[in-house]
């Protein structure tokens, strides 16, 4: 025989219900809150809180702390662990997660090394407007590494499109291009001062 659910008890059901839903976005939320203050503190060079901030971050899913707690192991040479939280970043489609993973397939840094793997995790980065990798996206059609042909048009399209979004690297690039004749520029000198301008225009 079927009990009967009451009222209150269908009431304190639903109300569970919600809680249950409402919870991700909670956790969202304190992921992101220590994550964005885990970045702050590394910055103003309280390493050792915001690594147990970022740490704590990463582990429920917050890219920006994976990519931030990944360079940070990168650069102290424990490249193991960084491969690890670039690889969590990369797998949400992050754009610096998948940057800094081609990057150590590239060098064979915390796995082994794979050019071509690597090219085609810095290409999506690239493609998802990161500047850096957008830069070295370009670098490599110029140079054909990475497991790219070289060619020039596409070398020079990265570029551009790297330098619209600010990259003065890229910018140098272009303007010694207009002067010396390369990736399929011609030699030109107005351009070239063009360039130089935005170079030191100030930010």
């Amino acid at each position: 025989m079927r009990r009967a659910v009451s009222a209150s008890n269908f009431n304190t059901l639903i109300c569970l219900m919600a809680l249950l839903l409402l919870l991700p976005s909670a956790l969202q939320a304190d992921a992101k809150s220590d994550g964005d203050q885990g970045i702050e503190e590394y910055r103003k060079g309280n390493l050792i809180e915001g690594m147990q901030l970022l740490e704590k971050s990463a582990a429920q899913g917050y890219a920006p702390a994976q990519t931030t707690l990944a360079y940070i192991l990168d650069a102290a040479e424990k490249d193991t662990e960084a491969f690890y939280w670039y690889q969590k970043a990369a797998d949400s489609n992050d754009a610096a997660g998948l940057f800094g993973l081609g990057s150590m397939y590239s060098k064979g840094e915390g796995t082994a090394k794979d050019p071509i793997k690597g090219g085609q995790l810095i290409k999506q980065a690239a493609q998802l407007d990161h500047i850096q990798a957008m830069r070295v996206y370009a670098y490599a059609l110029e140079h054909g590494q990475l497991g790219f042909e070289p060619d020039q048009n596409r070398a020079i399209e990265w570029y551009l499109r790297a330098a619209s979004l600010g990259d003065q690297n890229s910018m140098r690039r272009i303007k010694k291009a207009y002067t010396l004749g390369q990736l399929g520029l011609p030699v030109d000198p107005q351009q070239a001062a063009a360039w130089d301008e935005k170079i030191n225009q100030p930010e």
